[in-house]
Order: structure tokens, then sequence, then C-alpha cells
């Protein structure tokens, strides 16, 4: 009854915006079967699974205000196709868009997140980023700014309130209260083959610590042909909260057939990528344990159309000193509309 209810409050909320001209019903359907194999040096466990992953509903659109000035907004939610287990909440906001860029208010992406652009081969499923290379953050409470494009170049901020932070009370000496408590900071640039970014966040850890962690994150990107190739790296300071931790990676593509990429990707780092005792629960790496980490992907995919594809992939991840590995092998279906 909650899942059908869930699902009916859904629906009447998109339902009369879809229905304005202006507004865009659109969304993903991403199914795989999967068997999983941990093994952490005592117990090996192998396991199939069918999961929805990262499957989405969303509606977006803008009304023009007059005077190239717009108001924009767009509201999407995580949907779990395999167990019928509600909503979960992606990028909504509302802002105001014009020559002088665009303004959002809500829960989004940071830029640094953003600022990746397409280097990241196995976005979503096992081989992802995250597990790796910290920042692949999206959090609440964001004021953020994108500026036009200028010759390629692009600029996007965000101050993110923490709103009291981890643990707080008003009154707090260190109580997080302000609009800029979190900042991510991110400069893009994109002009026919070549992408290329250079990205910034800092935090706060309010009552947690007095320490004020910062992570830095370049990507450079360079696409030609049926070719493209990628290197990222990442550095977090942890400000005396833990052993700062670096982190880089390799990927690349290549069309093959038509209709088919074959894929490959390649992350290393200092340490594993954790949720930190910061508001709102980034993700960073501490290398206090020296734990260091490394992992491997390789995939295919194959287009049955502009919104259908097939995919299938193998990857491999592993911690040094905690002797973890974790194997992933997958096949899966992704269907936009």
């Amino acid at each position: 009854m909650k899942k059908i209810l869930s699902l009916a409050i859904a629906a009447t909320l998109v339902a009369p915006v879809a229905a304005m001209a202006d507004a865009t019903l659109y969304g993903k359907a991403h199914m795989v079967i999967q068997n999983t194999s941990e093994d952490d040096g005592t117990n090996d466990d192998d396991v199939w699974s069918v999961d929805s992953i990262d499957s989405r509903v969303g509606v977006k659109g803008s009304e023009d205000l007059g005077g190239g000035l717009k108001a924009v907004y767009k509201f999407e939610f995580k949907i779990n196709h395999d167990d019928g287990d509600g909503l979960g909440d992606r990028n909504q906001y509302a802002g105001l868009a014009g020559g002088f860029g665009t303004v959002l208010l809500g829960r989004h992406d940071t830029p640094l997140k953003m600022s990746q652009g397409k280097f990241d081969q196995f976005g979503d499923v096992a081989g992802d980023i995250k597990t790796v290379i910290p920042g692949e953050d999206r959090v609440d409470n964001v004021i953020a700014y994108v500026s036009p494009s200028m010759g390629g170049l692009s600029f996007v901020g965000a101050a993110i309130a923490g709103e009291l932070g981890d643990g707080a009370n008003p009154g707090d000496d260190d109580a997080l209260v302000g609009l800029f408590d979190h900042i991510s900071l991110a400069g893009i640039y994109s002009n026919g083959p070549l992408y290329a970014s250079l990205a910034y966040n800092s935090y706060d850890l309010g009552i947690v610590s007095e320490a004020d962690p910062s992570l830095i994150r370049g990507t450079l990107i360079w696409k030609g042909g049926m070719w493209q190739a990628g290197v990222m790296f990442s550095s977090v300071d942890m400000d005396g909260a833990g052993e700062d931790a670096d982190a880089y990676g390799l990927s690349g593509n290549v069309k093959v057939g038509g209709n088919g990429k074959i894929k490959a990707q390649y992350l290393s780092g200092d340490a594993p990528v954790g949720k930190a005792p910061i508001s709102p629960a980034v993700k960073v790496s501490d290398g206090s344990e020296g734990n260091d980490v490394s992992q491997w992907g390789l995939g295919y995919e194959h287009a049955l159309s502009k919104k259908t594809k097939l995919h299938a992939g193998y990857t491999l991840y592993e911690e040094d000193e905690s002797d973890y590995e974790e194997t992933a092998l997958y096949g899966g279906l992704i269907h936009k509309f």
C-alpha cells in the first residue's frame, strides 16, 4: 500500500506540470543482472542479483518572463524497479536564467561533480569512479550559479548551507549557520575535441572538528573521431583531521561496428572513499591507514536505437592493506524517454 501511495503521489505531482506546453516529462529505466564476489581474506561471498541502477523519472521546464529572463525548474526522482522501494530524491531545483547565466536553488550535484564531464566510463554501475576518486556528491541546501559559455569557457559555483551541521544545536559555538558553510567551484573549458576542468571544494566540519578539509580535482578529455581518452587527478587536504590522500584515473573508449563501443578505465588512490562526518555527509578519502586502492573495468555497449542500448562489463576493486577484493560481472538494458 505504501509503495502504491508513493507512486500515486508522484504521478499526481508530475501530471499537471507535464501537461504544460513548456514542460518535459523524461526518464531512464536501467536494469542489470549482476554477479558480485567479495573476498575480505576470511570470507568469500558470491551473489547473483537483479538490480535497478539509478532508474529515474522527472519533469523539467521553463517559463518565459520576458526581457530575456525565464524561470526554470526540475524535479527528478530515483525509482527502484527491482523491488519497488519507493522514490528517492535526485537533482531538484527552481531558478532563473538569462543573459547573466543561471541561478538555481535546491538540491543538486556539486560543481566539482559536474566538472568530470564524460570521463567516467562506468557511471552508476560497478566500476564507477566514486569508489576511488572523491567528489561525487549531490547535496541539499544549494545556491548555485552557472555562467554563460565564453568561447567554450564557463564557470560554475555553489554555496551550501550547513543548517547547523551534524549533531549541533542552535547557539552552539561551531554550529553551521551560514549560507557558505561548504563551497564548490569549477572552471570548465569545452571546445572541439578538448574538454578540461579544474574544480575545488571546501568543507566546514562544524562541531565535529575545527579542521576545514578541501578537495581539488582536475580532468582532461580528448575526443577525436572514434576515440576518446581522459585523465583525472584529485587531492584531498584533510587539514589535520586525517592524512591527505591523492587519486588518479585513466579512461577511454573506442567505437566499433557502427553501434558498438568498447570501454576501459583504471583508477588508483591512497585510500578508499568513505562518508566523512561532514554535513552534508560528503565523501572524501582519508589516507591515515595507508590502504591503497585500485580499480579497473572493461565493458561493451551496443545501441539498439537512440534511446535503447545493451551493455555488459567486468570490474575488479582491490584494497592493499585490508586484502579486500571485489569483482562484478554484469549485463543490462538502458532505455531513455
